[in-house]
């Protein structure tokens, strides 16, 4: 999800030029109508987190996307027109950025309020940041604030203040330990949105609380539902179309397609039944109107825990990459699911190179009895409890079965699954999971999921505790590397780890399928949150 180390200002400029448009343009689409209440579906899971410092899944951030209010942000566009480049939000402009690039200052808006009517500063952002940073908030933001000044020392309780961030009315400063032109994507993380000044330390996670965006939340009955009503102090450009936006959690996926076909619900957050794709994709057509098929940068994967006895041993993981029938994985998802993958990084990523390094036509179970070597523990396999991951879960387990393993199916839903196996010392051996690239480059993968340095009591993205001193080097090499060679070493990366380490099983790289019901329009996809933004969806 992040990247690291530009050398000098002019680098630094350079790389936010890339990024950043300025300013926040609003939608495509102008004449959407307002009112009215957007009912949404989320099939098969809750919510894990609805703190700013603790959401870190897609469906937890595009629901943050409409309640935050970030210094930069994405515009609320599709990619082809500009939603894939950053924008200025809550800043008045680009930061001015030092000679060194080490120094960011920020002037915020004037005029900014929450939804409780309190103004916003600069110490909203500063708390925001302070918040990633300490030990007991236990965010997972850390990795993406640790080149800010203060914040490992605030982090390994050296410290009690974060010495690189500081705030005077409506300026922000932030110094950074090494340059870094990547920094203005990671500060546009819903991490570090704006916070009051007083908001807790909370490692549970904050549930209701003035936000400064489009909409605030009403009422949270975790599991249950969710309801956010338009702010009433939101004075900026982006869509807020509904009065009010209901989540009902945890539905049931097949029931809710039925649902949103009546247009009793608006829409699902947890997609589309792998048997209904065809069938709606014949009906309504592709990307015209009702049934919309995208890209995401993005990879499916079995982590594969290194902290457990089974899979310690590196050729029982290669084992497991020859084991998986990964068309079969696909097959099981329905079409328009994505493309096979037997590598990290997703092949939109500027460094990709295809190695060819296992089977993605067929499993190999011959070979992979081969480098199991008799291998016959017993392992733990977590999964999701939707339908699909149901399925998948079964192809896996009598894949592993076949190289000699005895395997345990273990579902849970979305939010519990990534706080049983975010836990350090928990007793799953695999986890099928995916990741979606936060902003666009290979950092965000490699160093972000499997650099064993930040691996932390709770709240892990490592879920295969891989923590390879030689390789955490490499990684962190890399990420002070630019242009050319910077995306070379990624690469080399990315196949080095895969072909020697085996830490994962890819399975696939993501496409999304959306249907919507017919009493609503302006479905605008995010490129980087990966669903519908929902702040912008609209009644007929």
């Amino acid at each position: 999800m992040h990247t690291r180390f530009f050398a000098a200002l002019a680098l630094a400029i350079a790389g936010a030029a890339l990024l950043v448009a300025t300013p926040f343009a609003g939608t495509a689409k102008t004449d959407a109508k307002r009112g009215g209440t957007i009912r949404i579906n989320v099939s098969n899971t809750g919510y894990e987190y609805l703190d700013p410092a603790l959401a870190y899944d897609s469906i937890g951030w595009i629901t943050l996307f409409s309640v935050n209010l970030q210094l930069l942000n994405w515009p609320d566009k599709p990619a082809s027109a500009g939603g894939n480049k950053i924008a200025t939000e809550a800043a008045q402009g680009l930061p001015t950025v030092s000679r060194d690039g080490k120094t960011y200052t920020f002037t915020v808006r004037s005029g900014l309020k929450f939804s409780d009517g309190s103004a916003v500063t600069a110490a909203a952002f500063q708390r925001a940041i302070y918040r990633a940073c300490h030990p007991d908030q236990a965010s997972p933001a850390v990795a993406f604030a640790k080149n800010i000044a203060g914040c490992t020392e605030l982090n390994e309780k050296k410290a009690t203040s974060l010495t690189g961030v500081t705030a005077k009315g409506q300026t922000l400063t932030v110094k950074l330990k090494q340059a870094d032109p990547t920094f203005l994507s990671q500060i546009a993380m819903p991490f570090f949105a704006a916070v009051k000044p007083n908001t807790p330390i909370d490692p549970k996670g904050l549930t209701k609380y003035p936000s400064a965006g489009p909409y605030t939340i009403e009422a949270y009955d975790a599991g249950r539902s969710l309801s956010l009503v338009r702010n009433p102090n939101y004075k900026g450009s982006r869509p807020a179309n509904a009065d009010r936006i209901v989540m009902t959690l945890n539905t049931d996926q097949n029931q809710s397609l039925l649902q949103v076909r009546r247009g009793e619900s608006d829409h699902d957050l947890g997609s589309v039944p792998a048997t209904a794709r065809e069938q709606l994709s014949q009906e309504f057509g592709v990307n015209k109107g009702r049934f919309f098929v995208n890209q995401l940068v993005g990879t499916q994967y079995l982590a594969l825990n290194i902290s457990r006895p089974t899979f310690s041993k590196v050729n029982v993981r290669k084992a497991a990459n020859y084991a998986i029938d990964r068309p079969a994985v696909l097959r099981v998802l329905g079409k328009y699911a994505g493309k096979r993958t037997d590598q990290i990084l997703a092949p939109q990523l500027p460094g990709f190179k295809d190695a060819k390094l296992y089977p993605i036509k067929g499993a190999d179970p011959a070979r992979a009895k081969q480098l199991a070597a008799g291998a016959s523990g017993t392992v733990n396999i977590l999964h999701t409890t939707s339908a699909s991951a149901v399925n998948q879960a079964q192809i896996v387990k009598f894949n592993l079965e076949q190289m000699g393993l005895k395997v345990n199916l273990r579902p849970q839903p979305f939010a519990v699954a990534i706080n049983t196996m975010g836990t350090k010392g928990n007793e799953m051996d695999g986890f099928i999971i995916g990741w979606i690239a936060d902003y666009f480059d290979p950092y965000d993968f490699i160093n972000v999921l499997l650099d064993g340095s930040n691996i932390q009591d709770k709240n892990n993205n490592n879920y295969s505790y891989w923590n390879n001193p030689t390789y955490i080097k490499r990684m962190q090499d890399a990420g002070r590397l630019t242009g050319d060679k910077r995306y070379a070493a990624y690469g080399q990366l990315d196949v080095d780890i895969m072909k020697n380490e085996a830490p994962w099983v890819p399975l696939r790289n993501y496409s999304v399928v959306d249907f919507i019901g017919p009493g609503v329009t302006n479905f605008i996809f995010h490129p980087v949150y990966g669903h519908a933004i929902l702040n912008a969806l609209a009644r007929k």
